[in-house]
C-alpha cells in the first residue's frame, strides 16, 4: 500500500473488480453510483479494447473479475464474445451482473442463460431492489432468477439482495412499482432512512440527488478532516470502463489511470483532483472549487463526503481543465 504524502504515490495492484461494457442501461436507478441510464451514450466496449483490458489485468494479482454495465445484456452477442475472449486469454471471470429486464418469459430467460453458460460464464448475479423494480417488472426478475438457478445452479446464481427478493415474492402483483408505492406497501413511508439500510445504499452517485431524503445532511465543515486516502487506494472493488479508464474504490467519474498505465505516478501536478482528495479529502477540494469557479456550499448541506465531492467535481468538470474527471457522460447528468 502506498503511503500518503504531498510527494505523490501510485495506485496499488488491482485485486478484484469489474469491466463495464457501457454506461448505457435500461434503468436510471436512484441509487446508481455510475449514473447509468438509457440517456447515456450508446457506446460499447470493442473486442479490441476488451483484449487490451484483459492483457493489462493479466499482469495484476487479480483475484476476481466480473462483467457489468450499464446493462451488459443489451448487447448479448458482444457480451458472449467477451466471455469467450476472456477464457481464451486465461482470464477467469466470476459472473455477469444483470438487472434481468430482458427475461420477459421463462423461454427467453433460459435461452439467454444457456448462451452465456456455453460461452464460458460460470455464474450470474441478478440485481434485485426497490430501485430496479421501478423499471423492471418483478416477473422478469423472477424469470431471471428461476432460469439462472436451472442453468447455473442455485449456488452459482447470486441474488443481490436475497432478502429483498424474498420480500418481493409477497407483493400483490408481479409488475413494476414506484419507490413511493413500495415504501407504502412496506409500511415505511414515515421512515425514509430504512430505504437506505434495506439496500445498504452508498450516498454517492445519483443517490446524492434522488435519495438524499434518506440521509441526514450536514454542513460542509463536518467533512473537514475526512480525507479519501483509503477509498481511492482501495483496489478490492475497482472498475474499468469501455474507454479503458480505471476507477478505484467506488469513486465513479474520477480516473487516475488507464489500461495503458495502471500505476502512473500520482502527484498534485499530474492528478490535482485525485491527489487532493486522497491527501486532504473533499474539504480540501472545496478550496480549489472556490478559487476556480466561485463555489458556494449548498444551504441544505451534504449527506456524505461523497455528496460534497460530487458537487465540487460537477462544477470543476465544467471548466474543462481536469482530464482526470471523466467520462463526460457521467457529468452530463446533474
Amino acid at each position: 500500500m502506498s503511503t500518503a504524502g504531498a510527494e505523490g504515490f501510485r495506485v496499488p495492484p488491482l485485486l478484484s473488480g469489474g469491466l463495464m461494457l457501457s454506461y448505457r442501461c435500461t434503468n436510471a436507478c436512484k441509487h446508481c453510483l455510475y449514473r447509468c441510464s438509457p440517456q447515456q451514450p450508446d457506446e460499447w466496449i470493442t473486442l479490441e479494447m476488451a483484449e487490451r483490458v484483459f492483457r493489462a489485468l493479466g499482469k495484476e494479482p487479480l483475484q476476481d473479475l466480473h462483467l457489468a454495465g450499464g446493462e451488459p445484456t443489451l448487447q448479448l452477442d458482444l457480451l458472449t464474445e467477451i466471455i469467450r475472449l476472456a477464457r481464451a486469454l486465461g482470464i477467469t471471470l466470476s459472473y455477469v451482473e444483470t438487472n434481468a429486464r430482458w427475461c420477459t418469459d421463462m423461454q427467453t430467460a433460459e435461452a439467454g442463460m444457456w448462451e452465456l453458460k456455453r460461452a464460458g460464464l460460470p455464474a450470474i448475479l441478478i440485481s434485485v431492489s426497490m430501485f430496479h423494480h421501478e423499471f423492471v417488472p418483478f416477473r422478469n426478475t423472477r424469470h431471471g432468477v428461476e432460469a439462472a438457478r436451472k442453468v447455473f445452479g442455485r449456488r452459482r446464481t447470486y441474488v443481490y439482495l436475497p432478502h429483498i427478493y424474498d420480500a418481493f415474492l409477497q407483493l400483490p402483483h408481479d409488475g413494476r412499482q414506484t419507490l413511493d408505492e413500495f415504501i407504502q406497501w412496506a409500511g415505511i413511508a414515515d421512515r425514509p432512512e430504512v430505504i437506505a439500510t434495506l439496500y445498504q445504499v452508498i450516498p454517492s452517485g445519483r443517490a446524492t440527488r434522488d435519495l438524499r431524503h434518506c440521509f441526514v445532511a450536514a454542513p460542509a465543515e463536518k467533512y473537514r478532516s475526512r480525507r479519501c486516502w483509503g477509498d481511492l487506494n482501495d483496489t478490492s472493488h475497482f472498475h474499468i470502463d469501455h474507454h479503458g479508464d480505471l476507477f478505484t474504490g467506488l469513486c465513479a467519474g474520477l480516473a487516475p489511470a488507464t489500461i495503458e498505465d495502471l500505476h502512473p505516478d500520482v502527484s498534485h501536478s499530474t492528478h490535482p483532483i485525485f491527489h487532493t482528495l486522497a491527501t486532504q479529502g473533499p474539504f480540501g477540494l472545496r478550496q480549489l472549487a472556490i478559487d476556480r469557479v466561485g463555489h458556494v456550499d449548498r444551504p441544505d448541506g451534504y449527506v456524505s463526503k461523497c455528496d460534497l465531492c460530487l458537487h465540487l467535481r460537477d462544477q470543476l468538470h465544467a471548466t474543462g481543465e481536469f482530464p482526470e474527471l471523466r467520462p463526460d457522460g457521467f457529468y452530463a447528468e446533474k
